[in-house]
């Protein structure tokens, strides 16, 4: 698995000067819910590898929102504080037939989010954890989900940004063995304790962190999980070479 230990903002805290990441999306990235949140994970990863004073974590989230009102509020959010990477995730509402956001107009909002926040560092783009599409209750919405999340792939690939394709490794493990993803999910759109703790582990890995011995008990469960995922994605890997 590629790591991002390449983006620009690991050059400045080799230089000793501070960062800022931004977490920006709807309510899979506001932190509503007790227990650690992914990016609780991520900036974890950044302090224990830098120290407090030199990143400091901007969580924007808001439940909710479509890519047009993330749009909307990028000025007063997220320009004042500057941030030097910003993380977008979104999609979940803008696929909700009843939100009536095009697959062009989400298309358009998200290259209009990369050019805005590109101004002031880094952008980099991730899909959802594959959501539970069986519970999905609005005709259309489970079948709209998935090509909402091809757009942040193809948006992604159009800027030549970082992507993070969360959605493809989550959905195999939802194909694979339903009760058991449903073990992670806190309800059909939102993640538990423990799929925070599976994705935050995924976040540190592709940035470059190495979880300490110290940390090892406590994510026991979410490594466990993660190994799950890589043994799915090896097999993946083996059919389709083998094809």
């Amino acid at each position: 698995m590629d790591t991002l230990s390449g983006l620009g903002i690991f050059q400045k805290l080799k230089g000793r000067q501070k960062v800022c990441i931004c977490a920006f999306g709807s309510s899979n990235t506001e932190r509503f819910d007790t227990g650690m949140h992914w990016f609780d994970f991520l900036h974890l990863g950044f302090v224990l590898n830098y120290g407090a004073n030199y990143c400091h974590a901007l969580n924007a989230g808001v439940s909710g929102n479509t890519s047009t009102q993330m749009l909307e509020r990028i000025e007063e959010d997220i320009a004042p504080y500057r941030p030097d990477l910003t993380i977008i995730t979104c999609g979940g509402n803008d696929s909700c037939p009843g939100r009536n956001i095009s697959e062009a107009c989400f298309r358009d909002n998200l290259l209009k989010m990369h050019e805005r926040l590109s101004r002031f560092g880094e952008v980099l783009f991730q899909t959802y954890y594959a959501c539970d599409l069986e519970k999905f209750d609005q005709p259309g919405y489970a079948v709209a989900f998935p090509r909402y999340m091809q757009i942040i792939r193809d948006c992604a690939a159009q800027v030549q940004a970082p992507l993070i394709d969360h959605y493809t490794r989550w959905d195999r493990l939802r194909k694979y063995s339903l009760s058991n993803y449903r073990l992670l999910m806190r309800d059909s759109m939102h993640l538990n304790r423990y799929g925070n703790m599976v994705m935050g582990l995924d976040l540190l890995r592709r940035f470059g962190f190495e979880l300490s011995a110290d940390k090892m008990d406590y994510c026991r469960e979410g490594l466990m999980t993660q190994c799950i995922l890589d043994l799915l994605e090896k097999q993946a890997l083996e059919i389709r070479i083998e094809q």
